[in-house]
């Protein structure tokens, strides 16, 4: 016999018709497509700022180093081959990321969470060239000094870095892509006046959104776009912030 206790229970456990049911897959992706636009800055942002700590470390670093090496900054290279296990094996130099890698403690702050080189041994940022002097030096205490450089809140030291493919380098700035066939990535930031800055086009690399992330000679770091850093800027120009003056 039915009662009516149980016929209540099995009206309220009526299964959803097909069509309600495409109603709520509907309903489903109506909501994920609103949100996915939101979830993507979130992790942008997300990348963004672990960048920056990168970069932060990578400043704190070197004014670590600076100060065991009467205020000079690091060089970009040694004429020294590396100890065993570099962070960048080379058979006659020792990089900039080998001088500092006693100060970061880790070394995969060298490592940018957007960067397209090889996630486990590529190197995301760069050092300028025209604020360390030179390609390489004899030793670490044989780097430019700081009082060399005139406006060291404006002068950009370390930032986001990549090779440039061939396709894009000779667009403006804000249509560079990285070169994905460089699994190292680069160390490197040459800029203008560099007579390789086409043969080897190591360039800041706008890889947050359009932004790069930038540390100063200063030590503070910022996220900036490719054109705030004035690479169509002449030498000595105000509002050029990648030379020395």
């Amino acid at each position: 016999m039915i009662t009516g206790r149980s016929f209540s229970v099995r009206k309220r456990l009526r299964a959803f018709t097909l069509t309600e049911l495409l109603v709520a897959i509907a309903l489903v992706g109506i909501l994920f497509s609103m949100m996915a636009p939101v979830l993507a800055r979130a992790k942008g942002k997300a990348f963004e700022v672990y960048s920056l700590n990168n970069l932060r470390n990578i400043s704190v670093a070197q004014q670590l180093f600076a100060l065991d090496h009467d205020d000079r900054l690091v060089p970009h290279a040694i004429l020294r081959p590396p100890a065993q296990g570099a962070v960048i094996p080379n058979a006659h130099l020792t990089l900039w990321p080998d001088l500092l890698e006693s100060y970061v403690g880790d070394r995969r702050v060298y490592q940018s969470p957007c960067m397209k080189c090889d996630p486990d041994r590529g190197i995301g940022y760069g050092m300028n060239l025209s604020v360390a002097g030179a390609f390489a030096v004899e030793t670490e205490s044989d780097g430019a000094h700081s009082t060399e450089i005139r406006n060291p809140a404006q002068t950009i030291l370390f930032a986001d870095a990549a090779f440039v493919t061939r396709d894009t380098m000779y667009r403006p700035a804000n249509e560079w892509e990285e070169d994905v066939s460089r699994p190292m990535g680069t160390w490197t930031i040459r800029t203008p006046p560099d007579p390789l800055w086409n043969l080897a086009p190591t360039r800041v690399m706008p890889r947050n959104g359009g932004r790069a992330n930038v540390a100063f000679v200063d030590g503070h770091v910022e996220s900036l776009t490719i054109p705030q850093l004035g690479f169509d800027k002449p030498v000595g120009h105000p509002l050029n912030w990648w030379d020395r003056y």
